[in-house]
Parts: structure tokens; sequence; C-alpha cells
């Protein structure tokens, strides 16, 4: 025969107990307000379609050299970054002043490393074919963007705009 002490016969009893039913009920509603939470917000990814991707983490241009030739000036830009996939049709191009009026007259031109010219565009909307490709070709830091005006550009800004699956602007300015 067993016979428990006191103390003994206190935990024993002690063990015994629950949770009072306010707490359950305070735990229960918490736990199921988390779970809601955090189903909402999987499925709340999975119903909105594929977003764009920033242009400006895909492509990095750097501060641009200008030359002189006759009356023209040529600003150069060296494509210093791109991200695999984003291809010239995936940029549209703008030069506005610093009132915010577009520079028309410019012709935007793409040559590879050996001056062969890749794309080139007298809108900066619409690319066709160069000698080595067309606006489908892929944009890498071995090619040098040029810009072409009858007059100095300095002062402006130089916008490259992302389309199709690229958004956003890229603003470089133009010394």
């Amino acid at each position: 025969m067993n016979k428990w002490t006191n103390s003994q016969r206190r935990w024993r009893k002690k063990s015994k107990r629950g949770v009072s039913p306010i707490i359950a009920t305070i735990l229960l509603v918490a736990i199921t307000v988390v779970l809601a939470a955090v189903l909402y917000i999987l499925i709340s990814g999975l119903t909105k379609g594929p977003g764009n991707t920033p242009i400006g983490t895909s492509l990095a241009m750097g501060t641009p050299n200008e030359a002189t030739a006759g009356t023209n000036h040529y600003y150069n830009f060296t494509i210093e970054s791109a991200g695999a996939g984003i291809i010239w049709n995936d940029v549209n191009v703008q030069v506005k002043t610093s009132s915010g009026t577009i520079v028309s007259g410019l012709t935007y031109t793409v040559t590879s490393i050996t001056g062969t010219t890749v794309v080139s565009s007298a809108t900066g909307i619409t690319w066709t074919s160069g000698a080595a490709g067309s606006g489908s070709t892929q944009i890498s830091s071995t090619q040098t963007f040029v810009v072409t005006a009858p007059a100095s550009l300095s002062g402006n800004t130089l916008y490259l705009i992302g389309t199709g699956s690229f958004s956003g602007t890229i603003p470089i300015s133009i010394p």
C-alpha cells in the first residue's frame, strides 16, 4: 500500500489541473488569427501576376564622355553592367531639358567593342538593326551607348525607360 505524504498529494493535484478556460480560449483565438494571416499572405502572393523588374537593377550606365566633330556633339555612355535577359527593345530613350522638354533631332546608336553598330534609333523608341544585330540583341557591358546631337546637351538628362518586363526609369545627368 502506498501512502502519500501531504506534499506529494499537493503536487499530484496541481499536475492534474488544466489551463483555465479563459486562457485556453484566448490562445485558440490567437493561433487562429496568426494562421489566417499567414494563409492570406501566401494566397495573395499567388493571385498576383509576376511583377516587372526595375530597370535600375538590371542596367547601369556610366557618366558620358563628350566629343565633337564638326557641328555634331557625341556623348559616349559606357554600359557598366547589364543583367541577363535585358535586350534593347526593353529600353526606350529620351533626353530632356531641365524644364522637362524632350530634345528632338538626336540619334541613338549602340556600338560593340570593335566599333560595329549593334542597333540604332532616331526616336529612342524603335531600334533598327545594325550591322551586328537588332533590337532583340542583348545588352552587355561590351557595348557603348552613343547619343549624337546637333548641339550641346550639357545640363540635360538622359532617361532610360524600361518597357515590357522592365519598369521604371534611370536618369543620367549629362555634364
